[in-house]
């Protein structure tokens, strides 16, 4: 038996039997178990052993429901022999039942006529369109009974079941398990249920009032949008304050931001909840994009006349908590943004656990909309802002500072500090750190540490030294030999030269180590130094009186990545 099946459903079954007469002569042969919706093909041949060929007809058998007559043309009939011949029909397999839906899979089982003598190595072939899936057996207790072979071509898949003997009178069912995919043409209802309607479920989604569900977006929207609008008005303040420029990761025109970030938040949550998740993971991207801030961009400007004053120690080098603003509930960096933040979290979760059993996928599309928050807390905030010369002073300079003196002797080294104040003003915008021998060296000014920013409006600083000294001094020739080939510019008048160094670890104890060493080389000699000179009574005399503290030494070169520069 042959079962040929088609994308439709509809199969065409051709039953391979073989008669054997012992005497007499027919001129009919019956057959029984056709299904008795079955088209019949009308036309056959019988083929005789023997050769040649018998025409016949195949037609229903009225008397007995379910069988058919095979009828020859030839009226001497059928002798003597053995005779085979093919009936074939067409059959509905979803029509009757025999094409049923089985867990993700469909089972085709067809039963066969009953056998009406015993007979041996029974087979059946399900000839079937092609699938990603296989066919294969119904179940597992069959493969006990039933022998199957899988023969797979591009266009149709062959499964072959075979079976060792039949019983006389036994009609067996022949089942297999195959994929829906294979019978693209097969719309019954109770194989492909009908998807439900997508305007059915945004028109009550979850049994939720759908003017609810509106207002609800329409305040999740509008709450977005007032918290970005007050965190861009929040950055610009602070921008402006420090002479910078905020930058948003994603600008708009006309203030069309935080429009456009709260109808963002709002369709993706409405989105996951009762559209398509993969839109509402998009949407969550866009609005986050929407709510970030670049680091400020500098402006770049001339910072104007200004004097260079002594201030005192505890005015720049101790460390100050910064003075609390509005913008600090929506900044992670802060106290108040922390708090806030933790408020939040433990608001939505609550929302997320109670939703969870009223509104489908709401412990999800809760948390998963939540995230558009990021950006308000972990951007724009006070970290990206360039610190002020008081910060930068207490961060660098004052640990330098200790750690100088845990390195030399601050009775014999004058420490103090410089701060650049503005004219006409009170305001400060840079502060050093001025290092000098209490004996120094003619013609050395001082050493002073300074603060180099990477670039304009950075957020840090690195350690630079600067020493200036006299041009054609006793000073500049000891320089030359403590950093031989590295250019000299000029200072803040045309006889003073400034060599500008860097700590080769830049940091303030790498700092610290080399003024340390520049203070102990650049130190007078006392005794030596100004031996040629009159001597001058000791109240006016700026020589060192005692015994010199230092062993005499040749110079070395220092440690340091040297760099040149106007300062």
């Amino acid at each position: 038996m042959r079962i040929s099946v088609g994308a439709d459903g509809m199969a065409v079954v051709q039953h391979h039997l073989r008669y054997r007469i012992v005497a007499g002569h027919f001129k009919t042969l019956d057959f029984t178990g056709v299904e008795p919706t079955a088209e019949l093909v009308a036309d056959t041949t019988l083929l005789p052993e023997k050769g040649g060929e018998v025409v016949a007809h195949v037609a229903p058998n009225p008397k007995t429901p379910g069988a058919v007559k095979i009828a020859l043309d030839d009226p001497r009939g059928l002798g003597r022999g053995v005779y085979v011949v093919d009936v074939k029909y067409r059959l509905d397999l979803v029509a009757t039942k025999m094409l049923v839906r089985d867990g993700a899979m469909w089972r085709l089982a067809w039963t066969a006529p009953p056998s009406p003598e015993g007979h041996d190595g029974a087979r059946v072939v399900f000839e079937l369109p092609s699938a990603p899936t296989e066919p294969r057996l119904a179940s597992p207790e069959q493969a006990a009974t039933t022998l199957a072979t899988l023969r797979r071509e591009p266009d149709k898949d062959e499964l072959e079941l075979v079976r060792a003997h039949i019983p006389r009178g036994d009609s067996v069912t022949w089942s297999a398990r195959v994929d829906p995919k294979a019978f693209p043409r097969v719309v019954s209802p109770e194989l492909r249920p009908p998807v439900a309607s997508v305007t059915a479920s945004i028109a009550v989604p979850n049994h939720v009032p759908l003017v609810l569900v509106a207002c609800g977006l329409a305040l999740l929207a509008g709450a977005l949008a007032i918290a970005l609008g007050a965190k861009q008005g929040f950055v610009a303040r602070a921008c402006e304050g420090s002479f910078v420029r905020a930058r948003p990761l994603l600008p708009l025109r006309w203030g069309l931001g935080p429009f456009a970030y709260g109808a963002a938040g709002a369709g993706a949550l409405a989105e996951l909840l009762w559209g398509t998740p993969a839109y509402g993971a998009a949407l969550v991207v866009i609005a986050m994009t929407l709510g970030a801030h670049r680091s400020p961009a500098a402006i770049v400007r001339p910072r104007g006349p200004g004097r260079w004053r002594p201030i005192a120690d505890e005015a720049v080098l101790v460390a100050r908590p910064r003075a609390a603003r509005p913008g600090d509930a929506l900044d992670i960096g802060t106290r108040a943004g922390k708090l806030t933040a933790l408020a939040l979290v433990v608001v939505l979760g609550v929302a997320a656990f109670v939703l969870r059993t009223r509104v489908a996928g709401a412990a999800i599309a809760i948390p998963l909309v939540a995230a558009t928050l990021v950006p308000l807390f972990a951007t724009g905030t006070r970290a990206q802002l360039p610190r002020s010369p008081a910060e930068l002073a207490a961060r660098v300079l004052a640990p330098a500072r200790d750690a100088l003196g845990r390195l030399v002797d601050l009775a014999h080294v004058d420490v103090r500090c410089l701060a650049r104040f503005r004219d006409g003003t009170s305001e400060f915008d840079e502060v050093r750190l001025a290092c000098s021998p209490a004996d120094r060296i003619p013609g050395l000014r001082t050493i002073e540490l300074a603060l180099a920013t990477l670039e304009p409006g950075a957020p840090a600083a690195l350690p630079e030294i600067l020493v200036r000294f006299e041009d054609a001094s006793e000073a500049a020739s000891k320089i030359a030999q403590l950093a031989p080939g590295v250019r000299v510019v000029t200072g803040r008048g045309p006889e003073e030269k400034v060599l500008r160094l860097s700590p080769r670890v830049p940091t303030p104890s790498g700092a610290a180590r080399l003024l340390a060493r520049l203070a102990a080389d650049l130190e007078g000699r006392r005794a030596s130094d100004r031996a040629s000179a009159a001597p001058k009574p000791a109240s006016v005399s700026r020589g060192f009186v005692g015994a010199d503290r230092r062993a005499p030494r040749s110079p070395r070169p220092l440690a340091f990545s040297g760099a040149t520069a106007s300062t």
